[in-house]
């Protein structure tokens, strides 16, 4: 139990917001309830009563818009870190199930000669990789942040969303290569099952984010705006902007043209996904949704999943030159961008009543990857195969 409990309430006459903390241990602190979960061990919540609890001035934390804006910072930034809890898991998953595969022999052979194998364990590497360059490049435009630069703002959802679903997609994958083994109590991996699923849900599930996304759509690909260049921000430096944020008008947000990211990359599979940007961006010009179709949660929530992952896609493009990552990573790492965008244009087009145009347009965006089967067995032997009992739990 916390020692320190931070409350957010209202004061009763003036119903201006107060942030302040109480005391666990106090004889007026009344816990209700601890809800328990079987994953992620140290966290803690539940609900309490506050009887009488005396409150002084030196109790108090904020009021008033300051109050507001800490508690939105609160969950802002606990929202954010959800997706390197997720990396942390895959990463621990991944060397696990590496080591097993690598130790253990079928037919005469080792698990990890079979190809099927060899593939399984490449791209989920390549998933992992992606998912860590989303995470550090989206945290160095959030120590960047102003008022006058609210980028964040669409990409921490995108981060605890969609680098969280993808650790789920990677340990699905991972249980392939090593099957009843994932499930056995003394490994790590057993634990990793049961808790990679939860880090999406919590702080708002998946689809809370998707429609946050969904209002920075316009903004996005039709009203860009100059910005500098936003460094690599791993510096000890003043980060108070994170605890005052500037709450409200998401809609007025600005980015800069998205293309820039894309300058200079003539990797094949990269060229391909930029065309179905470009199709996505044609698709809101030409077929944008009716009125109709823009009260359908359910039909804005797939365009959503789409755009949230040209999103992506940006970060870690800008962030594989930041750390350098090779010509044969970043084409692995396009070539499932390309095919889960391929599957999400198919859910709007087989799930959904569209116009004759929204079909055509998504029917184009429904391509296939250039397959190289060279660059997955390079990636193999030059990245993945060499991590083999490099890393064990203990």
């Amino acid at each position: 139990m916390a020692a320190l409990v931070s409350t957010f309430a209202r004061y009763k006459d003036s119903k201006d917001y107060v942030f302040f903390v109480v005391d666990s241990q106090h004889r007026n602190y009344k816990l209700i309830k601890k809800i328990s979960t079987s994953g992620v061990r140290a966290a803690y919540v539940g609900d309490y009563d506050l009887i009488d609890y005396p409150i002084t001035s030196d109790d108090i934390l904020s009021s008033g818009p300051l109050a507001w804006d800490s508690a939105l910072s609160t969950i802002n930034i606990g929202k954010f870190q959800l997706g390197f809890a997720s990396i942390g898991i895959s990463t621990h998953a991944y060397y696990e199930a590496l080591n097993h595969a690598s130790n253990r022999e079928l037919y005469g052979k080792k698990v990890t000669e079979f190809p099927h194998i060899q593939k399984i364990f490449t791209e989920s590497y390549a998933r992992l990789i992606a998912m860590k360059l989303y995470a550090l490049r989206s945290l160095d435009y959030f120590r960047s942040a102003s008022d006058q630069d609210r980028r964040y703002l669409l990409f921490n959802p995108i981060q605890k969303m969609k680098v969280t679903t993808q650790g789920m997609k990677i340990i699905e994958m991972l249980l392939d290569a090593i099957a009843a083994k994932g499930f056995e109590q003394d490994t790590y991996f057993e634990t990793a099952i049961r808790d990679i699923g939860m880090i999406p849900r919590l702080e708002g599930t998946t689809h809370v984010n998707i429609a946050l996304v969904i209002k920075f759509i316009n903004n996005y690909f039709f009203n860009p705006e100059k910005f500098p260049t936003v460094p690599k921000r791993d510096e000890p430096a003043d980060d108070s902007y994170l605890f005052r944020q500037k709450a409200g008008k998401l809609a007025s947000v600005r980015f800069p043209d998205y293309r820039l990211a894309y300058e200079e990359v003539s990797i094949p599979n990269v060229t391909v996904f930029k065309e179905q940007i470009e199709l996505f961006r044609s698709f809101l010009e030409q077929a944008s949704p009716n009125p109709e179709q823009l009260k359908n949660i359910d039909y804005m929530l797939a365009l959503g999943e789409m755009f949230t992952l040209i999103v992506y896609a940006q970060l870690i493009l800008e962030n594989s030159k930041i750390y350098s990552i090779s010509a044969e990573l970043l084409d692995e790492i396009f070539n499932f961008l390309v095919r889960d965008f391929a599957q999400f244009a198919l859910t709007q087009l087989s799930n959904y009543d569209n116009s004759d145009q929204q079909e055509e347009f998504l029917k184009s965006m429904l391509k296939r990857p250039i397959l190289n089967p060279r660059t997955v067995q390079s990636l193999w032997e030059n990245e993945v195969k060499p991590l083999q009992r490099t890393y064990q739990n203990t």
